[in-house]
């Protein structure tokens, strides 16, 4: 048995009817609704059992169970189950023993670690869950995950030692942009809607590939106003978790704000969920927890670029000035889910990690190197 198999073994015991795995996630992770853990969990255990194979053979062709080659430490965020599990599962791919620190209150790690033990007991044998900083300090491989802040004091910490190789994830932010006018029949119409509702509402919008904002192109109010009953529809299946107070008052301040600025369509009697429509600013960030931002897509694009996409629509190429000046102001982009535009126009105007269709944005595949996992083949070179 291959790493890739037993782990892809191990996926397949969380997506059993009635799995008592399933049934723990969805009792001890509480950032989430139980809906929303199971929904989130089933994609991506399918993925892994569908991919880690191919994975395998693709990055580490010769990983067996042979004794580990290295110490990778995981730091981990906690925000969302799934990079966590995936980092994990790329440091066992590696050949090596993972030492991971997981975030404080977040029972995935050891889950996902226990369950595995059920299936090879060696191979789990290679993670080692703790909160001893020592122990991760010790390793010569570093990945982590967090915000901008704590990954330059862990760059700092490990920088003392040259031989020390860092991997870092930190925040991003995702859009979304859709040429609306393309969508005439209410049938596609209808279909595109649901996507950007699951996109917007998935895993309560807390990972970097969940969408903050949707640029439009054609009419920006009527996509909100349908985008706002999608997102109800949404809700009733899987719903939003009960947030703390601190952060249920910032949706309110923020739909108080927009009011008076925009229009806003949102959840009545609650704040799980909240369409912006704002028809003046470029960007400004979403207070999250399914809160999301529509804007005319002229407000993406620099005025001296406008012409130039419009080119690029035609099929006419760009010089290297023109191209420079289709950037725009947005923070470090993770994802750019779109529909309706040809893929050359939508990296015209918006540079990021990973491009997909809109609907997928928060099912990046297992098998996705750019941006938004650790590579193996990285850190069998480092080892």
């Amino acid at each position: 048995m291959t790493t890739g198999q037993a782990i892809a073994a191990t996926a397949r015991l969380w997506l059993k009817r009635g799995s008592s795995w399933m049934a723990r996630a969805k009792r001890d992770i509480t950032a989430f609704s139980p809906p929303m853990v199971e929904m989130g969990l089933r994609e991506l255990f399918a993925d892994i059992a569908s991919n880690v194979e191919e994975l395998e053979r693709r990055e580490a062709p010769h990983s067996t169970l042979t004794a580990p080659r290295s110490n990778v430490a995981h730091v981990l965020s906690g925000n969302l189950p799934n990079p966590g599990i995936v980092s994990i599962i790329v440091g066992l791919l590696a050949g090596a023993r993972n030492v991971v620190k997981p975030a404080t209150g977040d029972p995935m790690p050891a889950l996902f670690v226990e369950s595995l033990a059920q299936v090879n007991a060696k191979l789990a044998g290679r993670v080692e869950l703790t909160d001893d900083r020592k122990a991760y300090q010790r390793a010569k491989i570093v990945v982590s995950y967090g915000d901008d802040e704590t990954l330059r004091t862990l760059r700092k910490n490990h920088r003392r030692d040259a031989s020390t190789a860092f991997f870092g994830f930190g925040h991003r932010a995702s859009i979304g942009l859709v040429n609306f006018s393309r969508f005439a029949l209410h049938a596609q119409r209808s279909t595109l809607i649901a996507a950007a509702a699951r996109d917007a509402s998935m895993w309560d919008q807390q990972g970097c590939m969940s969408p903050q904002c949707f640029y439009v192109r054609g009419d920006a109010a009527a996509f909100a106003e349908a985008l706002a009953r999608d997102m109800e529809r949404f809700d009733r299946h899987w719903s939003r978790a009960t947030l703390p107070f601190e952060d249920a008052a910032a949706i309110a301040r923020a739909r108080s704000e927009w009011n008076f600025r925009g229009r806003v369509w949102a959840s009545k009697g609650s704040t799980h969920w909240t369409v912006a429509l704002d028809e003046r600013d470029r960007w400004a960030p979403s207070p999250l927890n399914r809160f999301v931002f529509v804007r005319p897509i002229e407000l993406l694009t620099t005025r001296d670029s406008r012409s130039d996409i419009r080119k690029l629509a035609a099929g006419r190429k760009t010089t290297k000035h023109e191209a420079r000046s289709t950037s725009c102001a947005l923070p470090p982009l993770s994802t750019v889910g779109f529909a309706g535009f040809p893929p050359k126009e939508i990296i015209a105007m918006a540079r990021a990690d990973r491009y997909c269709s809109l609907g997928e944005m928060q099912r990046p595949s297992l098998l996705l190197t750019h941006g938004s996992r650790p590579r193996v083949g990285d850190l069998i070179h480092e080892s």
